[in-house]
């Protein structure tokens, strides 16, 4: 992947933060996670950037850290699950680094976001059922994850499997890839969920 990022896009709960951070070690390279850095610089929560400004602002400041992430730096991304609805962000993203599709089944984002009670706290999963809520998400947003250059689906794989079939991909990549290829799904393998670190709750 030479001086390329590794771009990690999906919806949440498919273990872009925690497979991103794993494999960032692995290379040495640095490791972002793009809603972190929106909060850094808010100086807010996204919670609370939704409540006070609302979604349009958050989409804003999105945008400016998907074009500053995009610049070529060695890095792993980790994104949020949104950030491929604009164009220009994907067009940021994509001019420095090869982006990488993780899906999961909506049961499975269900479960490693923490469970119903857990998702109504996320702004875009409050109010109604969480996983109706989740799979009208996905079905809006998968025509924008299948612009991606490569696939992982990590519903049924533990963390550890994850971890290599990320890694494996990474392995792979020569430049930029234009015909999307999916990676098959590994076995059981490894410890811990694919979405959730070892020692504790995912970070997603």
């Amino acid at each position: 992947m030479g001086e390329r990022n590794l771009v990690l896009v999906g919806f949440m709960g498919t273990g872009k933060s925690t497979l991103g951070r794993a494999v960032a070690q692995v290379l040495c390279r640095r490791f972002t996670d793009s809603d972190a850095e929106i909060e850094r610089r808010a100086g807010r929560s996204i919670p609370e950037i939704f409540a006070s400004a609302g979604e349009v602002v958050f989409r804003d400041w999105e945008t400016v850290v998907a074009v500053e992430l995009g610049r070529p730096h060695r890095g792993v991304v980790a994104t949020g699950g949104g950030i491929l609805g604009r164009a220009e962000n994907l067009a940021a993203l994509r001019a420095g680094g090869v982006l990488v599709a993780l899906t999961a089944r909506p049961t499975v984002i269900l479960r490693r976001v923490g469970g119903a009670a857990a998702a109504r706290r996320r702004p875009l999963l409050a109010g109604g059922d969480p996983l109706e809520r989740i799979r009208t998400l996905l079905q809006e947003r998968g025509p924008l994850y299948t612009q991606a250059d490569l696939t992982l689906d990590t519903g049924d794989m533990r963390r550890d499997a994850a971890v290599a079939a990320l890694l494996r991909l990474c392995a792979e990549c020569a430049g930029t890839l234009r015909r999307p290829r999916v990676c098959a799904r590994d076995g059981g393998e490894g410890g811990g969920d694919a979405g959730a670190d070892r020692a504790g709750p995912p970070v997603l």
